[in-house]
């Protein structure tokens, strides 16, 4: 915990009085190059002035190509930014700058970061490591590892990391002891790549694969040979926290395992070993949602030898289990102090054997992982909450929300209502993947100089007049009328005010600058009859006053005829010189109604899914082509549409026509398949639609057609030319049965071969001889001639209905089967048979063959009549006494001695 506060002091202390801070990448920091050696930086930070622009370069230390400045955030908001910079692998020193009206306002810089290459270390002791053990450090500067989480399981989460050169006795996080064998690796990974190098170490001593396995189901992991438990989760929970913390962050190329002499001691089968260490693997791949590589070094050597079951069970993970690679064969590697572990020339022998295995081959086929964005998020000001004025949000969607102050988790929910201070929010997406946000530096959440207003004129005047206000600064402020401007414009009685706004959105106000409206003198004017009326007519209007009246026709008599439609008024001046104007009087002559204007609020040629809303200006009165009296209708059919307005002298006006387009969707698609949609895995079938302008598949695909090699529910929509989108087809089913894999032939006997196979098969099998197939289809096949023997297994599905599949294996490597002539198409075995049991075989299927056993006196002990001599047959001669004995096989054209020894 003390590291974690140190961690974010340290921060805090370097950006308080920086105008613009990089909190994100940490000094030292490695992101995971991709296949093309590039990779992407990500990076977030803060500032404490206004910005419209941040830009990001990077400068060469070593390796890698310079990037110009560049911009990742434009607009920024909040007094936090993030973006991403992308760049050859290399060692670089990174700067920020910040800018606005086109000057810097800020700089700052990270002197050292890079893109290259994270690999994860595990396993036991010997991934683990010891310190004062003649450890090699890390000389080149760009070798890197994450220093300040070292738990046996007491810290639940991992801080926020800190990176260092990987010296000699450094705690390597989480749980790795001194720069071991890995300090010497880097330096030779960095200088044959020529990239900076970036090690986590989740090594946990003393544990079996067994604990492991165990573990990664929460159970507790013991120590072989203490008997101690290690705590629920434990070792395997160090392993994933670093998948789901740092993975998620810096990204990652492959887990380095090492381990296996705890199961040299326990005398582990091979079996046990691959089952369990698959399952590890899995879990790694499962808890991350992430395909992680792993390089799987052969392990097994304690004081008393080494041990090969756990060799093959490691063999067969590399060679069958997916995304799996052959590490190096530590066994060979002397410079042990106590038969076990590594000492001083041993740990630069384990690091050169650890380089040639991470050679170029394994980078080109090793699939890297990158790594994740930084997570936005949002903030709004609350200035009604003086001790909490502030709210910041994380986004939608994650599983597990928490926000940290430094010192401590201070809530456990997506938004947070805060204060000034320091603050990152940590978010835990449904698989256990960590984002982090950039740190939030927020010291000081208003503007510390409200603004002043300046009137330029008198605040005090007639109704209908102004005066200009302006405010003394002009930058960044906002007037309560809406405006943005330093200076305003007002003609309404009020009190005015002006606003600066900080960097966060949070502003300060001005005092307010009262104005005052003079009255006007209160005019008004009557109709002396009816104001609605034919053109034969008219209405007398008289105003209240006689007293510098104009009438809005020029007329200035106390009294005036109104003989057409229109709005009349009157104006007159009071003792202020203020102008007063009367309300208006409507005359209606005879009026037609409004005509109505029909507008459409969206296309007016569209699919017959959609519709569109007509909606009439006028809404009193109105009466559609549809009889609709509403003032809008909704149009799902082709067709004219028109609104008539009337009104009450039964005087009607209609608007424009709207011509209306509902074009028909396609109808539902059917999919058809190319041939069987149950096939066996590396076959496939090609699915299609009927014929269109375009297609949506299921799978996002948009061809008419797909080659489809994995199983999976498939529907199309088609889109015709008018752009108009089908009903979803029936769904297809593809199902693609799994092949099975892993068979190999072994010669069991002088001409016996077997099928060896290491997965699911049933008891058919193919056999070829020089890849001439024979008619044989069991397990075991009798040999008579020399030549390349070659198998494949089987599983036979049933799939239904009386239907079945049958998937075949690979064709197995061939087996070159040589004939010794000197055993005379017969051998004995074994010899000597020290369980008096003995086997026969013959090259040729004799047929009614007797079998002789002689003393070597040449007396016949023992005779066995054998019909058919089509395989091995094993006799019994438990009865007859030790010694040398003479085995004589007769049958038609053969007759055959052998000398065989009983022990």
């Amino acid at each position: 915990m003390k590291k974690t506060f140190l961690s974010l002091f340290l921060l805090v202390h370097v950006t308080v009085f920086a105008q613009v801070a990089i909190t994100f990448p940490v000094n030292r920091a490695v992101f995971q190059r991709n296949s093309s050696n590039t990779g992407m930086i990500p990076i977030a930070g803060t500032f404490q002035t206004r910005v419209e622009r941040i830009d990001a370069r990077l400068t060469p230390i070593i390796g890698g190509n310079a990037v110009d400045w560049t911009a990742i955030a434009v607009n920024p908001n909040f007094g936090t930014f993030i973006g991403n910079i992308f760049a050859q692998a290399g060692w670089y020193k990174l700067e920020v700058r910040a800018s606005r009206g086109g000057s810097v306002v800020g700089t700052s810089t990270i002197e050292k970061v890079g893109i290259g290459e994270v690999l994860i270390v595990s396993g036991q002791s010997n991934a683990q490591g010891y310190e004062n053990r003649g450890n090699p450090p890390a000389n080149d500067d760009r070798v890197n590892c994450i220093t300040n989480f070292y738990s046996y399981g007491q810290i639940t989460e991992p801080p926020f990391p800190t990176i260092a050169q990987l010296s000699e006795n450094v705690k390597i996080a989480p749980l790795g002891n001194g720069s071991w064998c890995w300090g010497k690796l880097g330096d030779l990974l960095a200088e044959k790549l020529n990239v900076p190098i970036l090690f986590i170490n989740t090594g946990f001593e003393a544990m079996g694969i067994e604990a492991w396995s165990k573990s990664a189901d929460g159970e507790r992991g013991q120590d072989f040979y203490s008997g101690n438990f290690a705590l629920p989760g434990y070792p395997y929970e160090n392993l994933k926290k670093s998948l789901h913390y740092y993975t998620n962050m810096f990204g990652v190329r492959s887990i380095l395992w090492h381990q296996g002499e705890t199961d040299n001691d326990k005398r582990t089968s091979t079996e046990k070993y691959r089952q369990n260490l698959e399952y590890i693997i899995s879990r790694s791949r499962g808890d991350t949602g992430k395909n992680i590589s792993w390089m799987i070094s052969r392990v097994s050597r304690v004081s008393s030898g080494t041990y090969q079951p756990v060799i093959d069970a490691q063999n067969q993970v590399i060679q069958n289990y997916p995304n799996t690679f052959e590490g190096p064969d530590t066994d060979q590697i002397l410079g042990r102090t106590d038969g076990v572990h590594f000492f001083g020339s041993g740990l630069v022998d384990l690091a050169r054997a650890w380089n040639s295995k991470l050679d170029l081959n394994f980078f080109a086929k090793a699939n890297p992982i990158p790594p994740s964005s930084t997570l936005f998020f949002d903030l709004r000001c609350n200035t009604e909450n003086a001790q909490k004025p502030v709210q910041i949000f994380m986004p939608n969607g994650f599983k597990e929300y928490y926000w940290t102050n430094g010192f401590s988790d201070i809530a456990n929910t997506a938004s947070l209502e805060t204060n000034t201070g320091f603050y990152r929010g940590r978010a835990i997406d449904y698989l256990g993947n960590v984002y982090y946000t950039p740190l939030a530096n927020y010291t000081s959440l208003s503007v510390t100089n409200p603004p002043s207003i300046q009137a330029e004129g008198a605040t005090s005047f007639c109704e209908g007049e102004s005066v200009k206000l302006t405010s003394n600064v002009d930058q960044d402020i906002f007037w309560n009328t809406g405006a943005s401007s330093k200076s305003i414009v007002v003609n309404q009685k009020g009190n005015y005010t002006v606003s600066q706004v900080n960097y966060l959105g949070c502003f300060a106000k001005s005092n307010g600058i009262s104005v005052d409206i003079l009255p006007k003198p209160d005019v008004k004017i009557v109709a002396e009859g009816e104001t609605t009326f034919c053109a034969d007519k008219s209405v007398k209007l008289t105003a209240n006053t006689l007293r510098n009246l104009v009438w809005n026709n020029g007329e200035t008599n106390i009294s005036i005829t109104a003989n057409r439609s229109g709005d009349y008024f009157a104006r007159a001046k009071n003792e202020f010189g203020c102008e007063g104007i009367s309300q208006s009087i409507k005359i209606n002559v005879n009026p037609l109604p409004e005509k109505p204007i029909v507008t459409a609020d969206g296309p007016t040629v569209f699919c017959a899914d959609k519709s569109v809303r007509l909606i009439s200006n006028v809404t009193n009165g109105i009466t559609w082509s549809t009889g609709d009296r509403t003032s809008s209708i909704n149009v799902t059919k082709t067709g004219e549409y028109v609104v008539t307005a009337r009104n009450d002298f039964g005087c009607q006006n209609s608007s424009n026509f709207i011509p209306i387009k509902v074009n028909p969707l396609p109808p539902k698609p059917l999919i058809t398949a190319s041939g069987p949609t149950t096939f066996c895995d590396g076959d496939n079938v090609r699915i299609s639609a009927p014929e269109s302008q375009a297609y949506q598949w299921s799978n996002a695909k948009t061809a008419r057609e797909q080659t489809i090699t994995s199983s999976g529910f498939f529907t199309v929509k088609t889109i015709d030319q008018n752009g108009c989108i089908s009903p979803s087809s029936d769904e297809l089913e593809i199902i693609v049965k799994p092949s099975p894999i892993g068979i190999s032939v072994l010669q069991t006997g002088t001409f016996t071969l077997e099928a060896l196979a290491s997965g699911l098969f049933d008891a058919k099998y193919e056999w070829y001889k020089d890849n001439v197939l024979l008619t044989n289809t069991s397990v075991v096949i009798k040999a008579k001639t020399e030549g390349v023997y070659n198998v494949k297994g089987s599983i036979l599905y049933q799939l239904g209905a009386g239907r079945t599949l049958r998937c075949y294996s690979p064709l197995s490597s061939g087996y070159r089967f040589k004939i010794d002539p000197s055993v005379q198409g017969m051998s004995v075995f074994p010899n000597p048979a020290p369980k008096s049991i003995i086997n026969i075989e013959t090259q040729e299927d004799l047929q009614d063959a007797v079998v002789d056993i002689y003393n070597l006196r040449g007396t016949l002990i023992k005779s066995y009549s054998v019909p058919n001599f089509d395989a091995r047959r094993t006799f019994d001669l438990s009865e007859i006494q030790k010694g040398g004995f003479l085995v004589n096989v007769k049958a038609e054209n053969f007759n055959v001695i052998k000398r065989v020894y009983i022990e």
